[in-house]
C-alpha cells in the first residue's frame, strides 16, 4: 500500500481522548487530576507485570537472561522518551535517586557553591542539606526567576541544580537561558525532570543540560521505584560510581571492568516486575504522545486556568511559561481541606504543603467533563 502524504499539523486528526482512557481505568473511575504525584498505569503495563510476577510465581525467578532483558528494554524505553542514545541513560529507583547519584558522585569541596531555587521538592532539597552539612558545601537558594539564579551564581559555584517543571506552581523554568549562564560560569547542570518528563516535550541535551534526572512513576504512567538520569557524554568521567554493585561493571571474556557509559550509575537492584511495567507504559506513553497527547493536555491545562478564573473565591497561582501544571488558591479554606473535600466529591488533586497551594495535575487521559467536575466542586 502507497503511504498518502503527511497531514500538515492544521489537517492533522485531533487527539483521540477515549482511545487513551480505554487503556486507563483508574482515569475513568474519578477525575483523575494527579499524575505530579502518580500517574494512572496503562493496561499495556499492568498486564507485562502481572505476566512476569505470574511466571516468576509459577517458574521461580532463575533466569538471569530474562532481567538483563529487562533491564535493556526499560533502558531502551527512556532513552526514547528524553531523545538520547541509551548509553547515555541510568536507570534509577526515581527522579531522587538520580538526583543523589549526581551529587554524590561530584568531586566536591567545603566551600564549594551549588546554586537552586525557593520553590524545589525535598527530592532536590533534601540531598543538597545533607551535602552542606556532611561535606561543607555552600547551597545558595534563590528565587526561581532566570535573573535571580544568575546573580545568586559566582566564582565558586560549582552546579546549578534546578527543576525543569517546578512542582509548586507548574512554572516552566528556561533552562537553556539558565545553562548558559551556569557554563559561563564553568558550573554544571543538574535538572530535576520529575514534573516534565512526559508532561511537555523535551530534549536535555538541546536544552544544555549535563545532567537531567527524570520519574517514571509521574506523566509518564510507569510503575512506582521506577526513574532515569541522563548524562551528557562529556560530563560522565565527572561522577565517581555512586553505588558499585554486580551490575555496575561489565564481564566478558576480557574479564571485569566498568561499563564506559551511563550504565555504571544504574540504581541497585531494580525491580524486574517494575521494569517490566516501565518499558510497556513509556511504549504505550509514546504512542500517546504521537498522536498529539501532549498538545491535547497543554490545551486542557488553559482551559481549566479559564474556568478557574471565572469562580470568585479562587486565586490561580500565576506562572509566565505554564505547563500542565495548575496551581490555585481558595479564599478562607486551607489547601489539605480543599483537597480533601475534592477528592470526597470524585476529584483527584494534593495540596502542596507550607504554601496554601492546591494543584491540578491535567494529563492527556482528561476531558473537559474532568475540569468540569473540578469547577463544580470548588463552586
Amino acid at each position: 500500500m502507497v503511504a498518502g502524504p503527511a497531514m500538515s499539523p492544521t489537517e492533522a486528526a485531533p487527539f483521540d481522548v477515549d482511545e487513551a482512557r480505554a487503556d486507563l481505568p483508574s482515569a475513568r473511575a474519578y477525575a483523575f487530576l494527579n499524575a505530579g504525584t502518580f500517574g494512572p498505569i496503562p493496561r499495556a503495563a499492568a498486564a507485562a507485570m502481572r505476566a512476569h510476577l505470574d511466571a516468576s510465581f509459577e517458574r521461580g525467578r532463575t533466569r538471569p537472561d530474562v532481567g538483563m532483558r529487562l533491564i535493556d528494554d526499560a533502558r531502551r524505553a527512556f532513552a526514547r522518551a528524553l531523545r538520547a542514545p541509551e548509553g547515555e541513560v541510568a536507570l534509577m529507583h526515581c527522579a531522587t535517586d538520580g538526583v543523589n547519584a549526581v551529587l554524590s558522585g561530584l568531586d566536591l569541596s567545603p566551600g564549594d557553591e551549588i546554586v537552586t531555587s525557593t520553590h524545589e521538592h525535598p527530592g532536590l532539597t533534601a540531598p543538597l542539606d545533607e551535602l552542606a552539612r556532611a561535606r561543607g558545601v555552600v547551597v545558595r537558594e534563590a528565587a526561581p526567576r532566570p535573573e535571580a539564579l544568575a546573580a545568586a551564581m559566582g566564582a565558586r559555584t560549582r552546579l546549578l541544580a534546578v527543576s525543569h517543571v517546578l512542582w509548586t506552581t507548574g512554572e516552566v523554568l528556561p533552562i537553556a537561558e539558565l545553562a548558559a549562564e551556569a557554563r559561563a560560569r564553568g558550573a554544571l547542570v543538574l535538572v530535576d525532570g520529575a514534573q516534565a518528563a512526559g508532561a511537555i516535550d523535551l530534549d536535555p541535551a538541546a536544552l544544555g543540560a549535563d545532567f537531567y534526572a527524570a520519574s517514571g512513576q509521574k506523566w509518564l504512567c510507569g510503575p512506582s521505584g521506577t526513574g532515569a538520569l541522563w548524562v551528557r557524554p562529556s560530563a560522565l568521567g565527572r561522577l565517581r560510581t555512586p553505588w558499585p554493585w554486580y551490575l555496575s561493571k561489565s564481564r566478558g571474556p576480557a574479564g571485569v571492568a566498568d561499563w564506559p557509559d551511563a550504565r555504571r550509575l544504574d540504581a541497585t537492584t531494580l525491580s524486574m516486575t517494575s521494569l517490566a511495567g516501565l518499558a510497556a507504559a513509556l511504549d504505550w506513553h509514546a504512542g500517546m504522545a504521537a498522536r498529539g497527547a501532549l498538545a491535547h493536555s497543554a490545551r486542557l491545562a488553559r482551559a481549566l486556568r479559564e474556568r478557574l478564573a471565572a469562580l470568585p473565591r479562587v486565586r490561580i497561582v500565576p506562572a509566565e511559561a505554564p505547563s500542565t501544571i495548575v496551581s490555585f488558591a481558595v479564599e478562607g479554606e486551607p489547601a489539605a481541606a480543599v483537597s480533601q473535600r475534592l477528592e470526597r466529591a470524585g476529584v483527584a488533586v494534593r495540596s502542596i504543603p507550607g504554601l496554601g497551594y492546591v494543584r491540578a495535575s491535567v494529563g492527556f487521559w482528561n476531558t473537559e467533563g474532568d475540569l468540569d467536575a473540578l469547577a463544580r466542586a470548588l463552586g
